[in-house]
């Protein structure tokens, strides 16, 4: 009952905390929805009509013991052709078809990519695998013959196409023509979900480019059969090392030609490290605003100590409330979880981050996490904030309530020197990869300063204070409430420090690895032309055979795959190596990795280069042989043969081109560069123009233009980033308007005791403008220091190098943390000082 007779009197404060809470439990909700969807089955997706599909081991061991990690790749080897046979004599298997599925490109009749859906290239099938979905032939007859082709209806309806017509197809097997012999269709989710192009089965294992075999096979089976039994017998069929065997509902991830199910994997693992970060943001500042809210409540405390309340009984009070709001607010949270979870999977969706047609399907665990987290941080806040307040005799509570606190206790500067010592040794022992743990080493030096604030900001913001103090009454009043109100200017002056440094560490952080990147591409192609493709998806290798036999043409194809190494110290904390294949360079080469050990002479067979970051890991020399995983899964054992300096936007491990085409997510290049002496360079150009105009997905770009292509890409990728960060940079914000609120409503008695000494209102404004323009520059100067700590050893990473600030960039953040510290502040106090002297009077606490 006193809780809510004594609420309006604090209904700022309780109107902060809800609303802190319910931006915690907004992300915790939202981001365990996203993760809870993403875990769960991803269906049948073009796998529809069947019971189960079979494919070869996708996943792939890192570590060992209580620290492996398992993780799937995105398409595993294929199954020989043997094991469709012996899957389909399965007693209970009523019928087995080996699935082929391969990017391909059709092309209109003018010689442009007809449009596709989905998220992703059409692919291509051999014509048993329409049954699986099912596609039923609209118009015309099944592919008869290696000529014949059948497209579904959505790709035959934007190239405009029909029954008869002759349709160019771009695969990795190179540029052919087809006779359109057929138009399926399927139900209107799976044209949606991706474009299909079906052929006879042995074209369709030809034009994949990577020989016989299966994809998958999948299976439908008799009616009554047990489930469990079966999937064990036909993994035992399927005659490769440990089969994966996935039902009904986990069937598309199976699909080679669908990513979606793989794109959902990495989502999760993406949600729960950014998101992982940004609820320790939101909890920290959700703790640290409780603090300050019981801290501004020591007098009434202290009184009801005084007229004989217990401290069990003053800490119930305070806990019933901080209860009553994180459950509130808890609830307000899921409320706007859910009202913005299509704003959020749009926003990832459109960035890349979620695969296309991602939706989240409602799950009441999330909520439950989120309600119960922010109830129990709430409560766990207020009994360490109030522990103090309620430790001391009543009488001295009340004498202690009076006077300012002036000193820190050693519980929170320990922990504050614990946050500091982390942060410091976190940049010292992760040194090497200082750019993806700055955000880390930023939150911890953040702590840090929340915890010491009263010196870290409080102490500058008062002697600055000191100056003010002959500069007339309004100086007068704001050097004292500085000098007196150290704890209140540290809180704010965190707040502040909090926005900057996040925001600052993600601008400045981007730009030097994007700078990085472009340096080191710069130096490393010396090519005067480069082949790419027009879409994004890669060049058959034919296009590389061609260009090779131009009269003064030096090629170096390259195929963007990844490596997993089994070794100890090797495994990449639980993640695959950028890879890249090439073929043995020749000279003069249009490629230049600047080699520091052994020679790329040697780059075939089972000869692998790596970087020189990848081998000062575990002291990596040539000779060495790496255990390894493939882009497949394929086991390997890899031979070093040179290290190299030139890794960033190549990869750290570089295998042999023919190597990386058989393992590769699809055998395409990603691009292929051409070089050529001055006399040869105008033939070799007419050479690449007639062959960009047989192979039609191929574009000739300049060495300038394919530079320009590589910085859109890195700010592509850092767009993608921004997405996540933002809910961080949103919480800093929030917290830094709240508390700053917080702070000025709390100091209303001390404004109307100003004005009934005899200032005037322009005096009180006048100081509180100085004040906060004092506590914004202390915060943003803290804020600027934590971003240059927490990037200090960005020239040790590889994938970084000398610090770069994009001055406009950093101006709008430090223009963002000064808007927000001034007008959290400011705004509550002006009204305030607008109100009658009279009205100011009877304000009571």
């Amino acid at each position: 009952m006193l809780s809510w007779r004594t609420l309006p009197i604090r209904l700022g404060s309780a109107l902060g905390i809800f609303v802190i809470v319910a931006m915690a439990a907004t992300i915790a909700a939202a981001a365990g929805q996203i993760m809870a969807t993403g875990l769960g089955a991803p269906g049948p997706g073009r796998f529809a009509a069947t019971d189960a599909v079979v494919r070869a081991d996708p996943t792939v061991t890192l570590g060992h013991g209580d620290d492996a990690e398992t993780l799937d790749v995105q398409r595993s080897a294929l199954l020989p052709t043997s094991a469709l046979a012996r899957v389909a004599a399965v007693p209970g298997v009523r019928s087995a078809v080996g699935d082929v599925a391969f990017p391909l490109t059709v092309m209109t009749r003018n010689g442009t990519p007809v449009p596709t859906t989905g998220d992703g290239p059409a692919h291509g099938h051999g014509w048993a695998s329409a049954a699986l979905t099912p596609y039923r032939l609209a118009h015309g007859h099944a592919p008869a013959g290696p000529g014949d082709i059948v497209l579904d209806a959505g790709l035959a309806r934007a190239g405009g196409l029909d029954v008869g017509d002759r349709v160019r197809v771009v695969s990795p097997a190179g540029a052919d023509v087809f006779r359109l012999s057929g138009i399926a269709t399927a139900t209107p989710a799976q044209q949606e979900r991706q474009s299909s192009v079906f052929l006879t089965q042995a074209r369709a294992q030809q034009l994949s480019g990577l020989g016989a075999g299966y994809n998958a096979i999948a299976i439908r089976t008799e009616p009554g059969v047990d489930q469990g039994q079966l999937r064990e017998r036909v993994g035992a069929a399927a005659g490769t090392a440990h089969p994966q065997v996935l039902d009904h509902r986990h069937a598309s991830a199976a699909d080679a030609g669908d990513p979606r199910a793989f794109d959902r994997v990495e989502l999760v693992a993406v949600i729960a490290s950014g998101g992982g970060i940004t609820l320790a943001i939101a909890i920290f500042v959700l703790a640290g605003t409780i603090g300050f809210a019981v801290e501004r409540r020591r007098k009434e405390v202290a009184l009801l100590r005084a007229i004989g309340a217990t401290p069990g009984q003053a800490r119930r009070l305070l806990l019933r409330e901080a209860a009553l709001l994180g459950l509130l607010g808890g609830v307000a949270g899921c409320i706007v979880a859910t009202a913005l979870s299509s704003v959020f999977t749009d926003a990832l969706v459109s960035v890349g981050i979620a695969p296309d047609g991602f939706t989240v399907s409602p799950n009441w665990i999330p909520y439950g996490i989120a309600i119960g987290s922010g109830v129990v941080v709430a409560l766990l806040a207020t009994l360490v904030a109030a522990h103090r307040a309620l430790s001391v005799r009543p009488g001295e509570a009340l004498v202690e309530a009076a006077v300012p606190q002036r000193r820190l206790g050693i519980t929170r500067t320990l922990l504050g020197l614990a946050a500091l010592g982390g942060g410091i040794t976190l940049l010292i022992v992760l040194s090497s990869q200082a750019l993806s743990f700055a955000t880390l080493s930023a939150f911890l030096f953040i702590i840090a300063v929340a915890l010491l604030g009263p010196v870290v900001v409080g102490w500058p913001a008062a002697l600055v204070g000191r100056a003010l103090l002959p500069g007339g009454g309004a100086g007068f009043l704001a050097g004292s409430a500085l000098a007196s109100g150290r704890f209140r200017t540290g809180a704010v002056g965190a707040a502040i420090a909090l926005v900057v440094a996040l925001a600052g560490t993600q601008v400045v952080g981007n730009a030097t690895a994007q700078r990085a990147t472009e340096r080191t591409t710069a130096a490393r192609v010396h090519a005067n032309r480069v082949l790419v493709a027009r879409d994004g998806d890669g060049l058959p290798p034919s296009v590389a055979a061609a260009a090779a036999t131009l009269r003064g043409a030096t090629v170096a194809p390259m195929v963007s795959t990844e490596v997993y190494l089994l070794d100890p110290h090797l495994t990449n904390e639980g993640d695959g190596w950028d890879a890249a294949g090439l073929e043995p360079p020749t000279t003069p080469s249009p490629l230049d990795l600047d080699v520091s050990a052994g020679s790329l002479e040697n780059l075939r067979g089972d000869g692998i280069a790596v970087s020189e970051a990848l081998a000062k890991h575990d002291g990596v020399e040539v000779g060495r042989v790496l255990n390894a995983r493939l882009a497949d899964a394929t086991p390997a054992r890899l031979r070093v043969v040179a290290i190299y300096k030139r890794a960033n936007g190549l990869g750290d491990v570089v295998l042999p081109r023919s190597l990386a085409l058989a393992h590769a997510t699809a055998s395409l290049d990603s691009a292929v560069f051409v070089s050529a002496s001055s006399k040869d360079r105008a033939a070799v150009a007419h050479g690449l123009k007639r062959i960009a105009h047989d192979t039609p997905t191929a574009v000739v770009a300049s060495r300038a233009s394919y530079l320009s292509e590589v910085r859109a890409r890195n700010q592509e990728n850092a767009r993608a980033q921004w997405v996540v960060d933002a809910l961080m940079i949103g919480i800093a914000v929030l917290a830094a308007f709240n508390i700053g609120a917080m702070a000025a409503a709390e100091r209303r008695r001390e404004l109307v005791l100003a004005r009934l000494s005899g200032a005037m209102r322009r005096q009180v404004i006048g100081a509180l403008t100085l004040e906060s323009l004092v506590i914004t520059a202390v915060g943003l100067a803290v804020g600027a220091a934590i971003v240059l700590a927490s990037l200090v050893s960005a020239d040790s990473d590889p994938t970084g190098g000398p610090l770069v600030i994009p001055w406009h960039q950093a101006a709008l953040v430090l223009a963002g943390g000064a808007a927000l510290g001034l007008l959290g502040t400011l705004i509550p106090a002006a009204l305030v000082g607008r109100a009658r002297l009279t009205a100011l009077a009877g304000l009571r606490e």
